[in-house]
């Protein structure tokens, strides 16, 4: 005689399922609550005003900023110089808010906007130039001292070409790298644009007659 296998009540079914719901909750809510926070997102700050002996010999268009892939992301960038300075490394807990060419690019643009044209100037020539972004890093000598490096290369329309680098102290974290970054592009913008107004213009093709 074959015999047939009991099949557990309506009621113990409902429970088991109650009681495994219950179990899942918790383990998504443990879950939910081990997740690591989202990184702060940084940008370079307000944009400052331009120095009032600064003014500029002609206007200057940036027309765009290009950077390595190594610069292309939204990771901030350091070294430790002192333990391994063969790895490129970048912060967990913070990230630039968008690439920093891109963030390099609109602050660099705002802070030309605002430059004063030197009385007398032709507000008609504009010279244009592009940059590239070579370098942006933040280099620890120790646990606690770091300076950031930022190198630009500006090339006019004319073919004219000149090196850009400044470096800043960046104390012992992310958030000081970024203000020191702000910083040192903050004061490399008069020295680009006083550097691309000494320039002469591109010549405009002549039109012929009709």
């Amino acid at each position: 005689m074959i015999e047939r296998e009991e099949l557990p009540r309506t009621g113990g079914v409902r429970r088991a399922w109650t009681i495994g719901a219950a179990a899942l909750a918790v383990v998504l809510m443990a879950a939910c609550g081990s997740r690591a926070p989202a990184p702060t997102q940084r940008d370079l700050g307000p944009v400052p005003a331009w120095p009032a002996q600064a003014p500029l010999a002609k206007r200057v268009e940036l027309q765009a900023v290009t950077a390595p892939e190594t610069l292309q992301g939204t990771g901030i960038a350091y070294r430790l110089a002192d333990a391994d300075p063969y790895a490129r490394r970048v912060y967990r807990d913070s990230r630039w808010a968008a690439p920093l060419p891109v963030l390099v690019a609109t602050r660099l643009r705002q802070q030309i906007a605002r430059a004063p044209v030197a009385p007398g100037a032709d507000p008609q020539v504009v010279i244009g130039i592009t940059l590239e972004l070579e370098e942006s890093l933040q280099s620890f000598s120790s646990a606690s001292r770091s300076e950031v490096q930022v190198r630009l290369m500006a090339t006019a329309e004319d073919g004219s070409q000149r090196a850009f680098d400044r470096t800043e102290p960046a104390g012992g974290n992310a958030e000081g790298a970024v203000k020191a970054t702000a910083a040192a592009v903050d004061a490399l913008a008069p020295e680009i644009a006083t550097w691309a107004a000494s320039l002469s213009p591109r010549p405009t093709p002549a039109r012929g007659r009709r």
